[in-house]
């Protein structure tokens, strides 16, 4: 009827001892002429063998819309579907054939992958991974037949990774593979990855068997778990962590805390087991001569610049295996203050921290540039706009002020030649 009505097509069936045709007829309602669609029925005293469907004024653009209809619906010949992971009376799951998708097919809004959804046997939404995932008991209190959006889709898929068996979790968890990272990205985020991957891991960790699998073909992932960066002490942990394993040899991949549960280790505790932390310690005496005249540097190239009366102290990184050369705790000041130029001072540092191997003659430079830039993230973070005007108004005030460095580098190096010069004589080193 409605083909009859929209696309005008003239249509008639056939089968056994009966035929229909879509027509219309006039009727009369509260004294009006109205024109209905109806069926002319026909019956014969001879049966047929065979079932006729007939459709007339039939475009080639019609044709292409009754084959995404009849693509559109759930049935195992379907050539979209291909291999088969998973089926069961309410879920089946299936790879995607290389078969390309109809013009008209139903598609999920900004969501038009190769991946298909059917809920209640009927193809609802796509989405960007090659699978077909179909939810036979699906119900919808909506009468009308319309598209998912990508939040129905991520509802739908989440259900389904409920009842999937560990084998099948783990073949898709693998399809899904670039969303092993995926954090919601607000409060309420309807639309994220995490719940689905996070089901998928607890089922695959239900079987020892299973998980162990996954191990062997994954091993090189690490769990970073969402962390809050209000909470400083984390937040720099992470970031020291983060340095460490872009500077290491392995390929590690980061993924989610759902990951936890088959064993997998977190990138903190990786990241400690190779002494990839900074740990501090206090300075030697040695150590405080060289701090001093740091120290002294900043008060005559910079007086002022950092709004303190005594600059925070320094420590020294206990272990050669951590990736940063200098690092800095940071307070939050309630009520910022400005140093000389303007440019607020948002952290407290109780302490800064510089490497041990810089305290040698020679390295000057690497030793003040690195404690400057330690001091300068009480402006600010390292990608933040006020840290990044702050080591340009530093570098000014350097290049401006070389003379006075060159004299505080002779300073320094004549301090550890005199340094060695002693432990010669009272033969502590040779």
């Amino acid at each position: 009827l409605c083909a009859f009505r929209d696309h005008k097509w003239r249509i008639s069936m056939a089968s056994r001892n009966w035929e229909l045709t879509v027509t219309t007829v006039h009727v009369a309602v509260d004294n009006q002429q109205l024109i209905t669609l109806a069926y002319d029925m026909r019956y014969y005293p001879i049966s047929k063998e065979d079932t006729v469907l007939v459709l007339e004024c039939f475009s080639a653009d019609d044709e292409k819309i009754l084959q995404a209809a009849l693509l559109s619906f759930y049935y195992r010949e379907n050539p979209l579907l291909g291999k088969k992971i998973w089926e069961s009376p309410q879920i089946a799951i299936f790879y995607r054939s290389q078969s390309p998708l109809p013009v008209h097919f139903p598609t999920t809004y900004s969501e038009k992958g190769r991946g298909i959804v059917f809920a209640a046997y009927q193809a609802m939404g796509t989405f960007n991974y090659p699978l077909v995932v179909c939810l036979h008991n699906y119900r919808s209190a909506d009468r009308e037949r319309n598209m998912f959006y990508k939040m129905d889709v991520i509802s739908l898929l989440k259900q389904v990774s409920y009842m999937l068996p560990p084998e099948a979790a783990m073949m898709v968890l693998i399809v899904l593979k670039n969303r092993w990272y995926s954090y919601p990205s607000k409060k309420y985020d309807f639309e994220s990855w995490y719940p689905i991957v996070r089901q998928l891991t607890t089922r695959i960790a239900s079987c020892e068997e299973t998980a162990r699998s996954f191990k062997q073909q994954f091993p090189h992932l690490l769990v970073a778990r969402a962390i809050n960066r209000c909470d400083l002490a984390q937040y720099n942990r992470r970031r020291q962590a983060l340095a460490w394993l872009r500077a290491s040899n392995n390929k590690y991949r980061l993924v989610q805390d759902g990951f936890l549960k088959m064993g997998y280790a977190t990138l903190e505790e990786k990241c400690e087991k190779n002494d990839g932390f900074n740990l501090v310690r206090q300075p030697t005496e040695k150590e405080k001569q060289l701090i001093a005249i740091l120290e002294r540097t900043v008060e005559r190239v910079l007086p002022g610049y950092f709004g303190l009366d005594d600059l925070p102290p320094c420590r020294i990184i206990l272990n050669e295996g951590g990736v940063w050369a200098g690092m800095a705790t940071c307070t939050p000041i309630k009520n910022p203050n400005k140093n000389h130029l303007g440019i607020s001072i948002k952290y407290e540092l109780p302490y800064v921290a510089i490497k041990s191997r810089i305290f040698e003659k020679g390295c000057f430079g690497e030793a003040l540039s690195t404690y400057l830039h330690e001091l300068a993230h009480m402006f600010g973070g390292d990608s933040s706009a006020n840290f990044s005007r702050v080591m340009t108004e530093i570098l000014n005030e350097t290049l401006r002020k070389a003379s006075l460095i060159s004299q505080m580098q002779q300073e320094w190096d004549q301090q550890i030649e005199q340094r060695h010069a002693h432990l010669l004589g009272t033969g502590d080193i040779k």
